[in-house]
């Protein structure tokens, strides 16, 4: 009935009223997996005999740059169990007959949400990138609760830190890490231009024969006034 029965498989069903089965089955012919769960385990309990649903998810992606899987909301998933004398309870897939790509691929797939361009391999190495951003802000940040502060400083051998504490040692940490970088910023020179030393000191002998460079004066013109200037022979010459 759910192969031939004119029965699609949709996220966005129609609304149901309050017999949901019976709209389902007899009218909307629409649904997602819980619909199509629901509907088989109501049928076989009419029939006799004992089925349950079950909820949990199916798929997911595998994120191979942090190594991990990834399940999403929309890997969600419900199916029947009915049990069977001497095999005991038996997993029943529904869906799979209106749509297998839902097994196969997943329920964004299967209700056609998946575009081609939305497939692309540089479209999901910036997912999975971003995925894995916000994996360290919920591990770094979000779970970073009153038990993980406690324990911070336990590799140094501190152990059952309060908040008073570690208030207070981040506070000393904080104002030592700027004390070193002030000392350091202070320290450091200038790398010396041997260029711009020879100038100096050339300029400060010419200074003594009383060819003072002007205001302005560019190096050229300055050594050519040296040049004619009368030599003032003295001890420092």
């Amino acid at each position: 009935m759910f192969h031939d029965g004119g029965f699609r498989y949709t996220l966005a069903p129609a609304p149901l009223g309050r017999d949901a089965m019976d709209d389902f089955l007899f009218a909307t012919h629409e649904g997602y997996c819980e619909h199509y769960a629901s509907a088989f385990t109501v049928l076989m309990r009419a029939a006799g005999i004992p089925a349950r649903v079950v909820t949990g998810y199916q798929g997911g992606y595998w994120n191979g740059l942090g190594h991990y899987l990834l399940v999403r909301d929309s890997d969600a998933h419900a199916w029947s169990e009915v049990w069977l004398a001497g095999r005991g309870w038996v997993a029943s897939t529904r869906p799979a007959a209106v749509r297998p790509e839902r097994v196969s691929l997943g329920a964004a797939a299967a209700a056609g949400d998946q575009l081609d361009w939305y497939r692309r391999d540089w479209l999901q190495q910036f997912r999975n990138r971003w995925d894995i951003v916000n994996r360290w802000w919920d591990q770094g940040v979000v779970a970073f609760d009153t038990l993980r502060q406690r324990g911070l400083l336990t590799p140094f051998g501190i152990r059952d830190t309060d908040t008073r504490t570690l208030g207070l040692l981040l506070a000393i940490g904080s104002s030592l890490f700027i004390a070193i970088g002030l000392a350091w910023a202070l320290q450091r020179r200038q790398p010396r231009d041997p260029l711009r030393e020879a100038w100096r000191t050339l300029q400060r002998k010419l200074a003594r024969q009383r060819v003072v460079r002007r205001i302005g004066e560019g190096p050229q013109h300055y050594l050519s006034r040296a040049r004619h200037a009368p030599c003032r022979r003295n001890a420092d010459s």
